[in-house]
């Protein structure tokens, strides 16, 4: 361990957190001379207070060697066949935020007798991904057109909530933690999975389009079901070999089947059938699309100038989404932190506390909240602690 702060570190920081020198200058005004191991070296707490602002641990700066923060699960992505070698400081800490979770929970779910989940991994040995699908429908008691008539947030909601119902905890979130200032990019993950014999997690990032949110938790469950953990965009767009292909055609099929598609095809001309099937099943235009390519509804040509459009629009999509929830004002803070922990890992925390098993300062840990909040979120919820 160095007696001085690593230069090199400094500069590997501020990067790793997406930041320039010159963006921390106003809080740090040698902080071009940290870098370049010049002059006076930072104190003890200017180290601490440049680790806050690049969110790494202070004692990283002392060490000899960049600390390996890499990816700390299987990486599915595409990103345009180009996937980052190191996450963003928010990816790495929701995923160990995610992991301590599930930690707790498959620990504290076994010694209370819990039986392991029997469907993990059902459909690895599946022949088809029809029968994936069918499976799928089964375990969720849904059936093709179960969207019909809910649209946004509703379908999203509505899935989610029969996810859970089956003991898997979905979380969301458009930031990490309860800082505002630290948000999730949907360019670099849509959302990931943790398998687990008990307590498998999904976490969904939802700064994306409610129907981009809805294909992402599909396709996080269709992991589930073939025993996979890891972290992907969920992008039905660009082939892409392998697990993510497989993943992105059973949640394609299972929200937009085959049963519904031909006849809308039948029925309307392409861009009609298009409209009448994203009203029908929830789904974005390019799930739609890859469905009506995939049954041979529209050619490979048609598809990918269409995808290319979409893409070009999308930027101008996701503002007028941010647009619209401006303007509705913002949700209270116990909505939030509702719709991050999901219904299941409220009822566990609270049957974990009633039971005596969990103590008070651990569930406030684990929930990220403080005791008057912690206090007033469960009473809202009709759970009284």
């Amino acid at each position: 361990m160095r007696l001085t702060p690593n230069p090199e570190i400094i500069a590997w920081a501020i990067e790793r957190c997406g930041k320039t020198p010159k963006d921390l200058k106003s809080a740090f005004p040698r902080i071009q001379e940290w870098i370049e191991g010049q002059g006076r070296p930072p104190t003890a707490k200017q180290v601490e207070k440049l680790a806050k602002r690049t969110h790494v641990l202070p004692s990283y700066f002392y060490k000899e060697e960049i600390p390996d923060l890499s990816l700390q699960i299987p990486d599915f992505r595409t990103m345009d066949s180009k996937a980052p070698v190191n996450p963003s400081p928010e990816l790495y800490d929701v995923i160990n935020q995610m992991l301590s979770r599930q930690d707790w929970l498959s620990g504290y779910l076994e010694e209370m007798g819990a039986e392991p989940i029997e469907f993990i991994g059902c459909c690895s040995e599946a022949k088809s991904i029809g029968d994936c699908a069918a499976r799928m429908w089964d375990l969720l008691d849904l059936k093709p057109g179960w969207a019909r008539g809910k649209q946004g947030s509703a379908a999203v909601k509505f899935l989610r909530d029969h996810i859970e119902a089956l003991g898997v905890y979905v979380y969301a979130g458009s930031y990490f933690g309860n800082v505002t200032t630290r948000p999730f990019d949907e360019k670099e993950f849509r959302g990931f999975v943790l398998t687990d014999s008990y307590a498998p997690v999904i976490f969904l990032n939802t700064r994306d389009a409610y129907s981009a949110q809805l294909f992402t938790l599909a396709h996080e469950f269709a992991h589930i079901l073939f025993n996979e953990s890891g972290v992907d965009d969920a992008m039905l767009g660009r082939e892409n070999k392998g697990k993510e292909d497989r993943c992105n055609a059973l949640a394609a099929e299972f929200l937009v089947p085959a049963s519904l598609l031909h006849p809308a095809f039948d029925e309307h001309d392409i861009n009609s059938a298009l409209k009448e099937l994203e009203k029908l099943t929830g789904a974005s235009a390019i799930v739609v699309l890859r469905r009506a390519k995939d049954l041979g509804r529209i050619t490979q040509k048609e598809f990918f100038d269409r995808y290319d459009a979409y893409m070009e629009e999308l930027p101008e999509r996701l503002e007028r989404k941010e647009a619209r929830n401006s303007g509705t004002g913002a949700p209270s803070p116990y909505v939030l932190k509702k719709n991050h922990l999901g219904s299941l890992f409220t009822e566990t925390i609270f049957t974990a506390l009633k039971s005596e098993y969990l103590l008070y300062s651990d569930a406030y840990r684990l929930t990220g909240m403080k005791a008057n909040f912690f206090n007033e979120y469960y009473r809202r919820e009709g759970m009284y602690v």
